[in-house]
């Protein structure tokens, strides 16, 4: 599982879910892991997850995994 490295390119678009449910998704939409800082897409053709797996998406079940929801941000590609 590989995710993007680099935060340039990205605006922050939400900070405060309660649960899993409530995070958008969209083509432009990207997670950002707070303990490693990875950025995963929010609609990955595969199965993918941060370096620490604190944030993974399961693509079959379109399952959303955050392990900490107060460190979570959605990004929004600037490009």
């Amino acid at each position: 599982m590989l995710s993007k490295d680099l935060s340039e390119g990205y605006v922050t678009v939400g900070r405060t879910y309660r649960s899993t449910a409530d995070v958008p998704r969209d083509r432009d939409l990207f997670y950002r892991c707070g303990q490693c800082g990875g950025i995963i897409p929010s609609t990955p053709k595969d199965n993918i997850g941060c370096a620490c797996g604190g944030v993974s998406i399961d693509k079959d079940m379109w399952r959303l995994f955050v392990g900490d929801l107060r460190t979570f941000e959605v990004l929004r590609a600037t490009s």
